[in-house]
């Protein structure tokens, strides 16, 4: 619980310094970079949760494996969360950072898996359909997953539409499972 709230007070603190600086979009690059670099890398998240190193050798190799990818502020502020032993929460605190910017800047994040990529029409279509008005835009992340057969499921927050052809039929399974006689004697 306190790692969580560590995370969203410094992701937080990031944002500001980021707004004063209106540096909002390079830091949210710079997140969305870091974050690839975590999911991608076994290697890299042990390294930043090691005990072992030092956090000077951490900053060296931190600023050697991003060296000129990423922004002066965000360079800063990794070395801070180093300095301060916070660098196993790497990952939470730009993932905050980008909820937070998401919110700041009115942006819904949507995201839809289908079994086959969505045509270009498709995709303008779902986002007409997603509008919620001229105050706030849609960033729709794709996924393909080939287990859905045909159909798509859509998450928009913590709302979800499944209108999947597996979700079809796992369900006309269920009508059929049922019972629907009644004997009258």
């Amino acid at each position: 619980m306190k790692s969580l709230r560590a995370s969203t007070r410094y992701a937080k603190a990031l944002l500001d310094l980021s707004r004063e600086r209106q540096m909002m979009d390079i830091v949210k690059a710079d997140s969305d970079l870091i974050l690839a670099a975590i999911g991608e890398s076994r290697d890299f998240r042990n390294f930043l949760k090691s005990a072992i190193l030092k956090p000077e050798q951490k900053e060296k190799t931190f600023a050697a494996v991003f060296s000129n990818q990423l922004s002066e502020i965000t360079m800063l502020f990794v070395n801070l969360l180093i300095k301060h032993g916070r660098e196993a929460h790497l990952e939470e605190v730009f993932e905050k950072y980008i909820v937070q910017y998401l919110k700041e800047n009115k942006i819904i994040k949507a995201q839809i898996s289908s079994s086959s990529p969505l045509l270009k029409d498709q995709k303008d279509r779902l986002l007409s359909l997603l509008n919620f008005g001229e105050t706030s835009s849609i960033l729709l992340e794709e996924k393909i997953d080939p287990e859905l057969i045909g159909g798509f499921i859509l998450r928009v927050g913590d709302q979800q539409i499944n209108a999947s052809a597996s979700e079809a039929l796992s369900q006309l399974e269920q009508e059929f499972n049922k019972n629907l006689y009644i004997a009258d004697f």
